[in-house]
């Protein structure tokens, strides 16, 4: 568990100095608004085909750490080309179009990975601390991300004069950073793994409980939050460099806002997930996300906007953490392999739609406050509030937590210990419907 939260550090490191510039990279390289959208959408649907091929091998699979070895370094060298494309010369926006293939590829790679690794540590972390280890691991992971994030940002001001100079060093050491990410997965120490494949779950049956289901319900919700989130999440770039004309130095800043966010409450998100359930959390995150775009229609100052990236922050290392928990906690060993990597599928797939579906309606809907950018972050946010209303309400815990009011709740969230009560004060939420059961 230490050593994966050291390797979490370095695959962090990789994204705050290689994933999180792609976009501005695309810009760098003339990238119009079709461009960028399908720059998120086409690697976010080559993922999710691999996802789901791999969760349907994934019980097949005897030695996953061999395989998890081998998609880390696949993807780590998918760098190098991305990394000369600005001087390859190519012209008329054909870098572009090269940098969504190799980036397709980069996805693929990775969402194998991230499926046999979702196994491998699932079966690693006890349950009864697992919101407290995942918490813990995001924040260090995110102390490494905000770091690299902030030395890359630096750098490509710095390098602001020498064209695409300061992108082929951040891309090299985001190569360098994925690479020890590999070579620490050769410290994992995996359970033993026979073939299971008399018990696998095949996708048809994964997608009936989609519908029938209390854990199919909060896998459709986190598809549908996944969909309406994506239709704003690619021109948040765009808007903040092409629209509001900012530095390469202030998107940094506005940026690490929400990562410095992340690092502050995901362990208290954790904490309050391992008392009061990881259903509660989700229904709290799932109502504030939809505020996120709402927030950058009301001024395009910069210190609201970082207050705006900061409440982002908060608010999503919230949600993003306790939506994978519920699924560990809802699924047996047998199926959590195959489950998790047709739930990664699916939120690839919601991705890209979500993607292309806000490219369609860039083009059609009238200007907010002359960018019709604003108009897609109001959908956005209005949609991510119908969604929450529509599945919320109809998703209930799926392990033994005690009640918790709402001011004992905030007060774990602001670092403080659960209130210890007798057994007899306070009801236990039993709700132990996994996916292969019915609801009443």
């Amino acid at each position: 568990m230490h050593l994966s939260t050291l390797e979490g550090m370095f695959f962090g490191a990789m994204q705050g100095a290689g994933e999180h510039f792609t976009s501005a990279y695309a810009i760098a390289l003339g990238a119009s608004n079709s461009q960028l959208a399908a720059l998120v959408s086409l690697p976010q649907l080559l993922g999710a085909l691999s996802q789901a091929v791999a969760a349907r091998l994934s019980t097949y699979i005897r030695r996953r750490k061999r395989w998890l070895v081998l998609f880390a370094l696949l993807q780590d060298f998918t760098w190098l080309p991305i990394l000369f494309l600005g001087f390859a010369g190519l012209g008329d926006g054909y870098a572009v179009y090269w940098l969504i293939g190799v980036l397709c590829a980069y996805t693929a790679f990775n969402s194998i990975a991230a499926v046999v690794w979702s196994g491998i540590m699932a079966e690693a972390v006890p349950d009864r601390i697992r919101g407290r280890y995942f918490g813990g691991r995001s924040r260090w992971v995110t102390v490494a991300h905000m770091a690299s994030f902030w030395g890359a940002g630096t750098l490509l001001f710095a390098l602001r004069e020498h064209g695409l100079a300061g992108f082929g060093i951040v891309f090299g050491l985001a190569f360098l950073f994925r690479a020890v990410s590999a070579g620490l997965f050769t410290t994992l120490l995996e359970l033993p793994q026979e073939s299971r494949h008399n018990h696998s779950l095949g996708l048809w049956p994964f997608a009936r409980q989609l519908f029938t289901t209390n854990l199919g319900r909060a896998t459709l919700y986190v598809f549908c939050l996944s969909f309406t989130t994506n239709l704003a999440s690619p021109y948040f770039t765009p808007f903040m460099l092409r629209d509001l004309n900012l530095s390469y130095m202030a998107f940094t800043l506005l940026e690490l806002a929400t990562v410095f966010a992340s690092i502050l409450a995901v362990t208290h998100w954790g904490a309050a997930a391992d008392k009061a359930g990881n259903q509660k959390i989700m229904r709290i995150c799932g109502i504030l996300v939809a505020v996120v775009p709402l927030l950058w229609l009301v001024s395009r100052n910069v210190l609201w906007l970082g207050f705006a990236q900061f409440y982002s922050g908060v608010v999503w290392a919230g949600f993003n953490l306790v939506s994978v928990n519920y699924i560990y906690d809802a699924t047996t060993p047998e199926n959590r392999l195959a489950y998790l990597g047709y739930y990664s599928a699916g939120v690839g797939v919601a991705v890209a739609l979500g993607a292309l579906a806000g490219s369609l309606l860039l083009r059609f809907l009238p200007p907010i406050m002359g960018s019709a950018i604003l108009s897609l972050f109001l959908v956005s946010g209005l949609l991510r509030f119908l969604t929450g209303l529509a599945f919320l309400p109809f998703i209930r815990e799926v392990r033994r937590v005690r009640t918790i009011g709402a001011a004992e709740l905030f007060h774990i969230l602001l670092g403080g210990s659960a209130v210890h009560r007798p057994a007899h004060l306070g009801r236990l939420h039993v709700h132990l419907r996994l996916h292969g059961h019915r609801d009443e």
